[in-house]
Formats: C-alpha cells, structure tokens, sequence
C-alpha cells in the first residue's frame, strides 16, 4: 500500500516506499524496486532505506530520482544496479507531511505546504545548479495540507483544497480558495474559491481543455466531531476550474500534431495561428493521490513560427522528459492555450 511510482528515463517505473503485512502487523517497505520493460521486477539491495508513504519522487537531469521530501533531508536515488542514496541539500521548513512538490522546469523544484499544524511556506531548489540549495520564497495567502497542486499549460502552478488545520482527519478550517503561483515571479495570487472542500483522498489533474478538475476527499468514518472525530464525509463529485486565461480571448487551434515522437526530432504542429505562438508546453498526464502528482511534469519546447504551422523541437533525452503520453499545448501571446492533443514520446 502506498509507494509512489516514477517513470525512468528508459521507460522503467521505479517503486518506492509503502507498507506491506507481515502476516502480524503493516510494516514500512524500505526496498526499492524498479519494474523492467522487459519484465519482472529488479530489487535495489543496496537502497533499502523507510521513508515517508507516497514520498515525493521527481526524475532529476542526470538521470538520478531526487527526493524533496516530505523529510528535511533530501536525497538522491541511483537507480543502476542494485541502488544507491545519496544525501542533497537539507530544506528548511520541518517535516511537511501531505504537502506537495512539483518539478516547475527542468531542474527546478518546489515544496510548498505540508506539517501539522501546517504551513504557508514554499521553498525552491535548482538541481543544475552548481551547489543546490533550497530558498524561501513568496509563501501562500493560507496554511495547508491535503493540498494538490496542478501545472498549468502556461508554466504556473495551480493549488487547490486542503486545511489550515492540524492533524489528519482535520476538516473543522477547509480552504476553499485556489492558489497560484507564477515562477517568474516566486509569488502566490489567491483565485476562486470551491464551493465543496477537498482533503483527505481529493484530486486535482490538469484536462486537455486547460481547466483543472478537482474532485474527492473525505474521511473514513469515526465517531466524534472535530477536530477528534469523524471530521468529513466523503464527497462523491467534482469542480471543474477556469483558469484565467481562458477569458483573454480566442484560443490558438492545433488541426494537427504527431501521435508519437521521439527525443530531439523536428516536428510540425499545423495550426492557422502560427505566427502569434508564444509558447510550446508538454505537460505529462496526471496521476495523482495523497497531495502529490506523481506523473505530471511540463517541458517548455523550442519551437520556429510559420503561418500555417510551428516547428517544434523535442526534449533531448528522458531525463528531461520521461517516455509516455503527453498533453501538447501551443499558447498565443496573451497566454491562452489551444487545446491540447495527445503525444506520446518514445
């Protein structure tokens, strides 16, 4: 139960993390595995180390699946062979259980969130950095945990639910305004509010058409009221967001992209916008539970204009971008995305 799964560079799922019965009792798994494209499963002895349940794991540049926490000790995972950790750059805040983190561009890392009581801070790591250090920056408008936070086809971050309040099964102080951070600026901007608060078991994943659902959350039963007891039921249903460029006017249209590509072709992307492109995102599919994402990830593309078309270049390797499906954004000066068709890079 619980482990986090992190596509390779060769298309591999590295598994970490989660608990297992012993036949008496749940137990921490320490033992790293790496399910093989070719089959079966190949065990990391030399790796085996308890972390937190669903530990944030991002594939680093160099090949490397860097964890930003929740612990304050970072740390590099090798995954040739039978495994290796390496220690990284301390964080700041403290231990920010069901926080979140998200690798914002290539490198380039953030936490935000998490801890009980929880917290508004947000910190910021680039791993291509010569010596990496985690920083402050701006923090949130509200304290949360249980949050979910969601890459935009812009390059911002979208945060949406969770509680200002302690402990797990806490739903007595709800946030119900979204939040969004723009790196360009390392600041926050507090959005519209939820009408249905989303803890415990809620999600947020980023649709083709650039809104963002938000849906679930709950508690198992318990007796009591909060902040003891049974704090929430579980909500059946979702919201879909608007981001706010989707009222900056008409969208740039894709009439047709490649179903797969692979690392570092020339493509075409054929749209009657081209020469108004800005900007050229992938953004990987969501797979998301217990506040982080665990597949999504945003590389912004270089790209020439033509009238009928854009002329795309594609990530170099999958460091940067993992093998597996895509949403493909273009987006016109004013910040608004096209709707995204799926690609598979390969």
């Amino acid at each position: 139960w619980y482990p986090t799964n992190t596509t390779l560079a060769n298309g591999e799922v590295l598994t970490v993390s989660g608990i297992f019965w012993n036949g008496t009792s749940l137990v921490n798994n320490t033992l790293p595995q790496v399910w093989q494209t070719t089959g079966g499963w190949r065990s990391l002895t030399n790796a085996q180390l308890s972390l937190p349940l669903y530990p944030w794991m991002l594939l680093a540049p160099d090949g490397r699946v860097f964890y930003p926490g929740q612990d304050v000790q970072t740390r590099f995972l090798d995954t040739s062979g039978t495994g290796s950790w390496s220690n990284g750059p301390r964080s700041n805040f403290g231990f920010r259980d069901y926080g979140t983190s998200v690798m914002y561009a290539n490198g380039k890392v953030m936490i935000t969130g998490g801890g009980s009581p929880p917290t508004n801070t947000t910190e910021v790591i680039n791993l291509l950095d010569q010596t990496p250090q985690w920083r402050y920056v701006g923090s949130m408008a509200f304290a949360r945990r249980q949050l979910n936070a969601t890459i935009l086809p812009d390059g911002k971050v979208l945060v949406t639910g969770g509680t200002s309040a302690p402990g797990n099964v806490e739903a007595s102080q709800p946030v119900l305004a979204a939040e969004m951070w723009d790196p360009a600026t390392e600041t926050w901007s507090t959005m519209a509010s939820m009408q249905v608060r989303r803890l415990y078991h809620s999600t947020a994943a980023l649709l083709p058409d650039g809104r963002v659902l938000s849906s679930g959350g709950g508690m198992p039963p318990r007796a009591g009221t909060p902040p003891e007891g049974g704090t929430d039921t579980n909500h059946f249903d979702a919201e879909i967001y608007s981001p706010p460029y989707l009222f900056k006017g008409a969208r740039p249209t894709i009439n047709s992209a490649p179903a797969s590509i692979t690392y570092g072709q020339t493509f075409n992307v054929h749209t009657p916008n081209g020469l108004s492109i800005s900007k050229v995102t992938l953004i990987r599919l969501s797979s998301v539970t217990h506040a982080f994402n665990e597949n999504q990830r945003i590389n912004q593309l270089s790209f020439k204009r033509r009238s009928a078309r854009v002329i795309v270049t594609a990530p170099a390797n999958g460091n940067l971008c993992p093998p597996g499906h895509y949403m493909l954004f273009i987006l016109n000066g004013s910040g608004v995305p096209s709707v995204a068709k799926m690609i598979r890079v390969q």
